[in-house]
């Protein structure tokens, strides 16, 4: 064994070398001042800065980190990946020159050689560098393993990906097709019609003159015949001799110019002349409506998103954009949904209007008005809604039994929630008798569980700028058992329902401020915020009114009128 090292070796080692790790670079960066370090020696060297400037490991010269991180430094492309690889690959020490890699050291985590064992590595755990490699190389391929099956679910995620770029993009061809097809055709029938409202034009317009220029034949004649007898009467008074004088006056008085003749003449007065005439009449708001209708208006592809947890779709959209608040929604059955909203330009506050599955309405309730909230359980439709009376009732029918929660006055500074037996089938007219009673204060919306002895009541802010509460209530007791307070100023609490999720029932909070549904523990009477519903859900925005169905889904309404479903994963 050689016993000196070769300065060739060293210099060449040290090029090669990251003086942060002391190992072959790896994915080396270079910094403004020309020093290069690994990449994850940078990550590591920055990761506790608190300002974005760090000096050099090397001449202490003051480098920035970029804005996308240390990553974005320069490649040291003078690096050459092939000589990196050899010298990482490479049998021979590059410390002690011509000494072999014959074993490794566990503590270092790198192969050394004899003579690095017995100096800078002498208290270090070391074992054959032939061992330590099958090791390595059993753990590579529990790492394949798992590289390949991770692979293959990114692969398909990218292949799905791009069926669904391309679906957009074919649907956008063949809708621009369409669009374009269309305004050909209406330029076509738009032609046509051009043609043939000119061809009536001519024919309108030529009886028109043909009659007018009758009339004005008939009225130029009899002004000439006035104006002749008035030249003949002129010019006799001028210079006619006795003989003259004496004929036009006979004539004037007896012949063409005798009172009846000329009121003959002047009989076809215009004021009394019925004249047809020409007149276009131009609706131009019910021609745009009408080209809209005939090109259609173009819909967002409905999205569907799935979390760990449940799979969000999105519906369709009853809204007007921002101008839209869904205040509450009742799913009827499979293919219809109640919604009370607000729609921007609305004469009523809040209609009860339904819908169809794909969005379609099919009818607005005459004595809907208020801000509602419709509940559905098992097979029946239940509501409660604010009535003219300013009553807020949820009704339900449990097994043969249809029970209403109401929860009177919400608006005023205290109200009562009272359980009731429905006899009509109209809950617009229900009589009642009254079974218990809680108080709770002003509110915004309110929930009962499966049970029917917890009520989750959204309590308003009591003052200005303040927060909103959920406060649980058991039947039995009139003040709350438990409160939840959000936990940022920025939440914005806007419903709560009782959900079962996971096999468990939870109460879920629609949250405006966060985009966000909170999942809340119920554990004896207490409330326990336990997770975030489908985070980061790039359907879920602004969340305003939610609610169950008998399959099990849970709907959402976002504000802006989008409605969307969300579906436990099995």
């Amino acid at each position: 064994m050689a016993t000196g090292g070769d300065p060739a070796h060293e210099e060449r080692r040290e090029a090669l070398t990251c003086s942060l790790c002391l190992e072959i670079y790896t994915s080396p960066k270079l910094l403004p001042c020309s020093h290069s370090f690994c990449v994850k020696c940078l990550q590591d060297l920055t990761t506790h800065l608190k300002s974005k400037t760090f000096p050099c490991p090397q001449c202490r010269e003051q480098v920035t980190v970029p804005q996308g991180g240390v990553g974005s430094f320069q490649n040291n492309f003078y690096l050459n990946p092939q000589d990196l690889d050899k010298a990482r690959d490479g049998t021979l020490c590059l410390t002690h020159s011509n000494q072999e890699l014959d074993l490794y050291c566990e503590d270092c985590k790198l192969a050394v050689c004899l003579k690095c064992v017995l100096t800078k590595h002498k208290l270090h755990s070391t074992k054959d560098l032939s061992e330590a490699a099958s090791e390595a190389k059993s753990e590579l391929k529990l790492s394949q393993a798992r590289l390949q099956e991770a692979l293959s679910y990114v692969i398909d995620e990218v292949t799905s990906e791009k069926k669904e770029l391309k679906d957009v993009q074919d649907k956008k061809a063949a809708l621009q097709e369409a669009i374009k097809n269309k305004h050909a055709t209406l330029v076509a029938l738009a032609n046509k019609v051009r043609d043939v409202s000119l061809a009536s034009l001519d024919t309108v317009s030529g009886e028109i003159e043909s009659q007018v220029s009758k009339e004005l034949d008939i009225k130029q004649n009899n002004l000439d015949e006035l104006s002749l007898l008035q030249q003949q009467t002129q010019q006799a008074i001028d210079s006619g001799t006795s003989c003259k004088l004496l004929t036009v006056a006979k004539e004037m008085r007896e012949g063409r110019g005798s009172p009846q003749a000329v009121k003959n003449l002047t009989s076809a007065k215009r004021s009394n002349v019925w004249r047809p005439g020409l007149n276009r009449e131009v609706a131009e708001d019910a021609i745009e409506q009408s080209i809209t209708k005939f090109f259609g208006s173009v819909q967002k592809l409905r999205m569907k998103a799935v979390t760990p947890e449940v799979t969000a779709k999105e519906m369709f959209s009853c809204g007007d954009g921002d101008d839209t608040e869904v205040f509450s929604l009742c799913p009827l059955d499979k293919d219809t949904v109640w919604m009370s909203f607000a729609r921007r330009k609305a004469k009523d506050d809040a209609p009860c209007e339904k819908f169809d599955i794909k969005g379609a309405s099919l009818g607005t309730q005459i004595n809907g008005f208020g801000k509602q909230t419709y509940k559905c359980r098992g097979r029946s439709i239940g509501m409660s809604t604010t009535m003219k009376k300013g009553d807020l009732m949820q009704t339900f029918e449990k097994s043969q039994k249809r029970t209403i929660f109401k929860l009177n006055n919400h608006s005023a500074k205290e109200a009562v929630i009272k359980s009731v037996k429905v006899t009509s089938e109209d809950p617009f007219k229900v009589e009642h008798t009254l079974l218990f009673s809680i108080k709770v204060g002003t509110h915004r919306a309110f929930d009962v569980d499966s049970s029917e002895q917890l009520f989750a009541v959204l309590e308003e802010a009591q003052s200005p700028g303040g927060q909103r509460k959920v406060l649980l209530y058991r039947r039995d007791q009139h003040t709350p058992v438990s409160t939840y307070t959000p936990p940022t100023a920025y939440c914005q609490p806007s419903d709560v329902c009782f959900y079962r999720l996971g096999g468990r029932e939870v109460l879920l909070v629609a949250d405006q401020g966060t985009d966000s549904v909170h999942v809340l523990h119920v554990k004896g009477d207490e409330l326990k915020f336990d997770r975030y519903l489908a985070p980061g859900c790039p359907l879920l925005v602004q969340p305003t009114a939610l609610n169950t169905d008998t399959q099990g889904r849970l709907w959402v309404a976002c504000r802006g009128g989008d409605i969307l479903t969300f579906t436990p994963i099995a």
